[in-house]
């Protein structure tokens, strides 16, 4: 299948890579993941071109990843640098890939592709999250379908009605008014409720008097897979962010054709000193994304039965505006990386 590899991807959790190495699947190859001595990571390929074995298992050694099974160490460029064995002659192939990796917003940002383009200024910017004000919690979800069906889910949130009780009542859907727009390889679709009563889930951090407000969803899309959704309720006319945000972050990487990694985060800017209400919303949030939206993605790719998206001939709703155009800005920067690689 092909992908955007000119482009970051969350490969982890920053906090999450500690002095053992890890390992991750994306676009159908296996990473490596280790921290040298200063903590500087380090991404490069996990199979051992000797005999096959996961780097990932073996352990760090002098700033270089040695293999399990016969000790070959391997530096930060994913060449082969000491060989135990006889004359300690060291193979040509004796090498992996490296890719350049970036820790930046508390996540581990990968380049699969030309390491040339590979500009740090182009990761998406998250900077949301370093708010003192905002309380935040991340996590991490294995869903088994391709990835853009999960970008096709958050584009248009007019499903969650129906999904999600907990998130948005019954009737919202009728009642909902859309917006989308689009600025190069920028997709937004805004979704606004006028008059919603408070919904289940912000009434966890409501401290107003209302008993209705205006409902506000608007989901950023930036190619290749990263989503932002500033999700609040506000008083008509009123400044929206003096009023309960729940902002998040939704940061997608193909692990293969029929798999993503989906990292995500949530914020609030209400009772940010409350551990045990932070802890009530992460879990009702991954609730809704591990027992709602990925089994519901996954039954959706196995009807596909191995189709490609558009051979299915879906029926299209207006409400699917953005996550159309989303996958039109993918095919065109696949077909334009495709003829640049074979140029």
């Amino acid at each position: 299948m092909p992908y955007i590899r000119n482009g970051w991807y969350v490969a982890g959790w920053a906090d999450q890579l500690g002095s053992s190495p890890a390992r991750i699947r994306i676009m159908d190859e296996w990473v490596a993941f280790y921290r040298a001595a200063d903590g500087t990571p380090v991404a490069i390929g996990d199979v051992c071109p000797h005999r096959f074995a996961s780097l990932s298992q073996g352990k760090v050694i002098n700033d270089m990843l040695q293999c399990p099974y016969h000790g070959l160490r391997y530096d930060k460029e994913g060449i082969c640098r000491f060989n135990p064995h006889g004359d300690k002659t060291i193979p040509p192939r004796a090498r992996v890939a490296s890719y350049p990796l970036v820790e930046r917003y508390n996540a581990l940002w990968i380049w699969m592709g030309d390491r040339e383009l590979a500009d740090p200024e182009l990761i998406p910017d998250l900077d949301a999250f370093d708010r003192p004000a905002l309380a935040r919690s991340h996590g991490y979800l294995h869903v088994r379908s391709n990835y853009q069906l999960i970008t096709d889910n958050l584009l248009d949130l007019t499903h969650a009605e129906y999904l999600h009780p907990f998130l948005v009542p019954e009737g919202a859907a009728e009642r909902t008014r859309l917006d989308v727009r689009q600025e190069d390889n920028t997709v937004w679709s805004m979704m606004w409720i006028d008059r919603q009563e408070i919904t289940p889930l912000f009434k966890l951090v409501w401290d107003n008097t209302e008993t209705h407000a205006q409902f506000r969803s608007h989901t950023m899309w930036t190619a290749p897979s990263a989503i932002a959704i500033d999700t609040g309720m506000a008083k008509d006319g009123e400044n929206e962010h003096d009023w309960p945000t729940l902002p998040s972050f939704h940061l997608l990487t193909p692990e293969t054709e029929n798999s993503a990694h989906y990292f995500w985060m949530i914020g609030r800017n209400r009772k940010v000193d409350d551990e045990e209400l932070g802890r009530n919303i992460h879990e009702a949030i991954h609730n809704a994304f591990t027992t709602e939206d990925e089994p519901m993605i996954a039954r959706a790719q196995e009807n596909m039965n191995g189709a490609d998206f558009w051979e299915l001939e879906p029926a299209i709703l207006s409400s699917d505006k953005a996550a159309i155009r989303a996958r039109r800005i993918t095919q065109k920067l696949i077909r334009e990386q495709t003829a640049a690689f074979s140029a």
